[in-house]
């Protein structure tokens, strides 16, 4: 039987659902064209990548972090039998926790990103063929059918299919963050999102179970989650709560801190751990078995999570509480057994009462290599807010502001009042700067927290709001502002709606009617203004209903050639090409030296830079002969290719004007 913590029902796994994969992974071991990138660790010669991933995957389809127990508890070591020659087996009542990069379901497609293209595919189709396997076992069933109609999805789309087999990996691990699953899908897959929306969803599920088992069973001494996950930090030898978790949980990890200060007059882990199983046991004493062991699933993954949790320098030893008494038969021993912890993808962790975990690193098989993801401290669009380039004040800001609403959110839900602030906004700064992308973002944020409906964006200039003559110009207005209901305005050089010196410009009337509509339409739309410095001081000066709707000023600083040229790098990487050193040294050369142009394009220039060396190498390459090209000579730039566009404007070289 499998018995995994937390679901409802045990599995009498049935012989001929274990015969039936085994046989499938014996066609593939007889398959001579089957993907076999070399020696897997632990597996005999020649086994098959598709055989070796059956064993990494079959435990995680049970959860994020699963604890599993009974005779299939290593359900991936029971299947692979035949190719698998571990130094030990788990099974009987021993049960085992599973823990694995949040990208684990591309280990394939991630080891195979150095093959060749059709071997590329052979690991994008096995990946899904391995999946499929287990979309009939119930306590798998979900993960499985969600990540099976993912891959399929995947494969029937030219494009989806083409990125896999050619984009970096980096490309591809982020489509699969934020682009490739359905709601549904993350529900039932959510550390899919990234470390922390593992996290995330990790420190929700805990709230929300302990909230229900606390309401029927009553726990003197971690009523509140705070309390508890305060003893929690502590339990794994964590002093203070990790950054990660504090703006997961935003002003609510005030509570925590102050919990965690309480703690120091006196904390003993191994205390408390034997009194929250006794709790435990009380509260499975008096009915409440299923609520239990939904706890007792989602403090596992807590626990796993702040041992590792996003924090640099060594993991401290993690305190692993009884989890023997959270099965139908509790587990018993006389003598520790020995953990290993490991920080490769998919670690194993063998876990028996009371024991002690020690940290030992054992370095992923070379054959096969397996990506491991840095983590990051958010996940959608905050993850890519904090992939850009630069802008430290202004992500700064962001964060602020998404640690206003998520606390505001969490009052409502307490009947507090809220205390908001218009979110309407002034972006100041150069051309290519980023400032139409961050209001992109932020229009994601804003929909992902629940304050926008839709989260779209309606860029607009002077020439869509003002009209050619009178009573023209309100009726435009008014239209692109409905149209971006439920959304972002981004009104983009928003100064030349008011000309200097021109009283009676129609622009004025545009502004009128932004201001009345942002009054008649509250909440339900957010605008952006954005310009240059001076100018957009002058038109925040125009109305006097301006500064007090736009509470909001973001300042973004122009790129130093430092940044530029890591844009370039990350901009190159995401269009799937390589390049060497003398390649950046290039582009070094060809950004023009500060101080800059006023209308020096930043990012823009960039962009133009990286476009115009793509097209340069196409025209170098089709010098050859086509049949000789091969995929490296298809991606990478030379130096040589590195030019200033023809399209770049003569601004960008001169020198900016003192004081703009």
């Amino acid at each position: 039987m499998l018995d995994v913590l937390g679901v409802d029902e045990v599995w009498e796994v049935p012989d001929g659902w274990v015969e039936g994969v085994r046989g499938r992974l014996r066609e593939w071991g007889d398959d001579a064209g089957a993907l076999r990138p070399g020696v897997f660790a632990e597996f005999v010669e020649g086994t098959p990548a598709a055989v070796w991933f059956v064993h990494e995957v079959a435990p995680l389809l049970a959860g994020w972090v699963p604890v599993l127990r009974g005779e299939y508890a290593d359900l991936g070591a029971v299947l692979t039998r035949e190719f698998h020659r571990p130094g030990a087996r788990v099974g009987g009542d021993g049960y085992v926790v599973r823990v694995a990069q949040a990208d684990w379901p591309l280990q394939m497609v991630s080891g195979a990103r150095g093959f060749p293209e059709d071997a590329r595919m052979q690991a994008l189709r096995a990946s899904r063929d391995v999946v499929e396997l287990f979309v009939e076992a119930p306590p798998l069933a979900a993960r499985a059918q969600a990540l099976t109609a993912a891959f399929e999805r995947v494969l029937a789309d030219r494009d989806a299919t083409r990125m896999h087999v050619a984009a970096d990996y980096d490309t591809i691990a982020e489509y699969w963050r934020s682009g490739l699953l359905t709601d549904a899908e993350r529900a039932v897959l959510p550390e899919l999102g990234g470390p922390a929306a593992a996290l995330r969803y990790s420190l929700d599920s805990l709230r929300d179970v302990h909230g229900k088992l606390t309401a029927v069973v009553a726990d003197d001494e971690s009523r509140e989650f705070a309390q508890l996950l305060a003893r929690m930090i502590r339990a794994v030898g964590l002093r203070g709560q990790p950054a990660a978790v504090g703006q997961i949980l935003g002003v609510a990890g005030w509570d925590v801190e102050y919990a965690i200060a309480d703690l120091e007059k006196g904390f003993d882990p191994h205390g408390w751990l034997a009194r929250n199983t006794a709790w435990l046991a009380r509260a499975v004493g008096e009915g409440h078995e299923g609520l239990a062991r939904s706890w007792a699933a989602a403090a596992t993954r807590v626990s796993v999570q702040l041992t590792g949790v996003p924090e640099r320098g060594a993991w401290p030893d993690p305190e692993v509480p009884d989890l023997g008494a959270f099965f139908q038969r509790p587990v018993a021993t006389e003598e520790p057994v020995k953990v290993t912890w490991t920080a490769k993808p998919e670690p194993e962790v063998e876990i028996e009462p009371e024991v002690e975990v020690r940290p030992e690193v054992e370095p992923a098989p070379e054959e096969l290599v397996v990506r491991e993801v840095p983590v990051t401290e958010e996940t959608g669009a905050l993850a890519e807010l904090d992939a850009l380039v630069g802008l430290e004040s202004v992500k700064d800001s962001v964060r602020r502001m998404v640690a206003e609403i998520k606390t505001n959110l969490r009052r409502q839900e307490f009947g507090l009042p809220a205390q908001e602030r218009a979110r309407h906004m002034v972006f100041v700064g150069k051309p290519g700067t980023a400032k139409t992308t961050i209001a992109r973002l932020l229009a994601r944020i804003y929909k992902e927290l629940g304050v926008l409906e839709s989260g779209h964006v309606v860029e607009v200039d002077r020439s869509d709001l003002v009209g050619p003559t009178v009573g023209t110009t309100a009726p435009m207005t008014a239209a692109k502002f409905r149209e971006a209901l439920g959304g972002v305005l981004f009104v983009d050089e928003a100064y030349t709606l008011v000309p200097e010196g021109q009283p009676g410009d129609f622009g004025l009337e545009a502004v009128a009617t932004i201001l009345k509509m942002m009054e008649d339409h509250r909440d339900k739309c957010v605008v952006i203004v954005a310009g240059y410095h001076r100018e957009m001081q002058r038109f925040m000066e125009s109305n006097t209903g301006l500064q007090s709707r736009f509470p909001k000023l973001l300042s973004f600083s122009e790129y130093d050639t430092d940044q530029l040229v890591a844009i370039f790098e990350l901009q190159a990487r995401q269009q799937g090409m390589v390049y060497t050193h003398e390649v950046l040294v290039r582009v070094r050369k060809v950004i023009p030296p500060a101080p800059r142009g006023h209308n020096f394009g930043n990012g823009r220039f960039i962009r133009n830079l990286l476009e115009e060396a793509i097209s340069n190498q196409a025209t170098r390459l089709a010098r050859r002969d086509p049949d000789t090209l091969t995929e490296r000579d298809l991606r990478e730039l030379l130096p040589e290719d590195v030019k200033p566009a023809a399209s770049m404007r003569a601004e960008d070289y001169l020198l900016q004007k003192p004081g703009t």
